[in-house]
C-alpha cells in the first residue's frame, strides 16, 4: 500500500512541479524578450531571431533563481488539492499519517536540488558564456579585452602598430602591486598579421606599463630567438580592471569552484565572494526541501473555516519570502565576514527546517 500511495505522490507532484515550473519560466521568458527587445530598438541591424536567442540562453540562469519559489507553488498547489479531495482523511482511516506523503516528496525535491548543482549548473554556465558572446557580437554589450580561465589570465591591448595578445599563467597580487609568471606575448599587425613571440618567466604591471625583465623573442622572419634584458609595453591593465572581470559565480559551473577558488587565493586576491556562493550551492538542495516543509506546514492540515484557505496560501507565501531574503541577509553576511561560510550558507535551512517539522509533529498524529 505504502509503495503505491508513494509512486502516487511522486507522480502527482512531478506533474503539478513540471506544470508549475514551465509558466513561471514562460513568464520570466516573456519579461525578458520584452526587455531585450527594447535594448535592441536603440541598436540597427539586430534581428529578432538573435534577441529570442538571448532570452532563451538567460532562461536557464533564472530557473535555478525562482527553483525555491517553484517548489514552494508546488507544495501548496499539491497539498490543497490533497485536502481538496479528502485523500488524507482517506489515509488516516488507513492508519497513515501525513508523513508518509511528505517523506517521498522530501527525497525527492532533494534529488532535484542535487541534480541542479551538479547537472544543470554546468549547462547554466555554458549558456551564461554563449549569452556574454552573443551580447558581445551583436553589439548590445561591449567587448572586453579581459579573459580569466583556468590556464590563466588572458588580456588584448591595442597599439598604434597593431595587436598584443598576453597570457599569464599565474597573476600574483601584493600590496596593489601585480606580479605576473609564465608570460607570452604575441604580437600581431594591424592586418593581424604575425609579428614576433615574446616568453618571459616573470612581469609586472606598474604604470600603465607592462614591464618584462628579461624575455625571450621569436622572430618569424630571421628564424632565431633573440634574448632582450627589458621590454616594456603600454597598457591599459589595472588592479581595478582585474577585479572587476572575475567571472561572476552565478555564471560558474559547480565543478569549476574548487580550482577557481584556490587560483584566486594562490594569486593573492579575495575569493570570499566565491567561496559564500559555492556553499550556497551546497547548501541549495536543503533550502529546497525548507521551502516544501514551509508549504506543507501551511496548506497539508485541512482547514474547515471560511477563508481559511486564503490565510494560509497567504501565510506560506509570506514565509517562503521571508525565509528567502533572510539567506539574502546571511548572504551578505557571510560576504562581509561578519557569519562563518557555513552559518552563512546553512544557516537559513537548518534553522527553517526544525521549526517546520516541529510545527509538522505538533499539528500531525504521529
Amino acid at each position: 500500500m505504502k509503495q503505491i500511495l508513494t509512486r502516487y505522490t511522486v507522480s502527482r507532484f512531478l506533474m503539478i512541479f513540471l506544470a508549475s515550473l514551465s509558466v513561471l519560466t514562460s513568464i520570466i521568458l516573456l519579461f525578458d524578450l520584452v526587455e531585450l527587445l527594447r535594448q535592441a530598438a536603440k541598436h540597427e541591424n539586430i534581428v529578432f531571431f538573435d534577441v529570442l536567442t538571448l532570452a532563451l540562453l538567460k532562461s536557464p540562469q533564472m530557473v535555478h533563481i525562482i527553483f525555491p519559489f517553484v517548489v514552494l507553488i508546488s507544495g501548496m498547489i499539491f497539498f490543497l488539492l490533497f485536502n481538496r479531495s479528502s485523500e488524507l482523511i482517506v489515509m488516516r482511516a488507513l492508519g497513515m499519517s501525513a508523513w508518509n506523503v511528505l517523506m517521498p516528496l522530501t527525497v525527492l525535491i532533494f534529488g532535484l536540488g542535487l541534480l541542479d548543482i551538479f547537472a544543470f549548473s554546468p549547462i547554466s554556465s555554458q549558456t551564461a558564456r554563449r549569452y556574454e558572446r552573443l551580447e558581445e557580437r551583436i553589439g548590445l554589450a561591449n567587448s572586453s579585452p579581459f579573459k580569466w580561465t583556468e590556464d590563466g589570465f588572458w588580456w588584448r591591448e591595442n597599439t598604434d602598430e597593431g595587436t598584443l595578445v598576453i597570457r599569464a599563467s599565474q597573476v600574483h597580487h601584493n600590496k596593489g602591486e601585480i606580479s605576473l609568471e609564465d608570460v607570452s606575448v604575441l604580437d600581431l599587425s594591424k592586418e593581424d598579421l604575425y609579428r614576433r613571440h615574446i616568453e618571459s618567466r616573470k612581469a609586472s604591471l606598474k604604470d600603465g606599463k607592462l614591464i618584462i625583465p628579461k624575455a625571450f623573442v621569436i622572430d618569424p622572419e630571421k628564424e632565431k630567438i633573440v634574448t632582450k634584458n627589458k621590454l616594456s609595453f603600454e597598457t591599459t591593465l589595472s588592479l581595478e580592471r582585474l577585479l572587476e572581470k572575475f567571472d561572476e559565480p552565478q555564471t560558474m559551473s559547480f565543478w569549476r569552484f574548487p580550482h577557481f577558488i584556490r587560483f584566486l587565493k594562490h594569486a593573492g586576491f579575495s575569493a570570499r565572494q566565491h567561496e559564500v556562493y559555492f556553499f550556497e550551492l551546497t547548501a541549495f538542495p536543503l533550502f529546497l526541501v525548507a521551502m516544501l516543509l514551509i508549504s506543507a506546514l501551511f496548506t497539508l492540515p485541512p482547514s474547515n473555516r471560511r477563508g481559511g484557505i486564503f490565510l494560509r496560501v497567504l501565510g506560506a507565501l509570506g514565509t517562503g519570502f521571508g525565509l528567502y531574503f533572510f539567506s539574502r541577509i546571511t548572504n551578505v553576511m557571510g560576504l562581509n565576514a561578519s557569519l562563518p561560510l557555513f552559518l552563512a550558507a546553512w544557516g537559513p535551512a537548518l534553522v527553517a527546517i526544525p521549526i517546520c517539522i516541529s510545527c509538522l509533529l505538533h499539528l500531525e498524529d504521529g
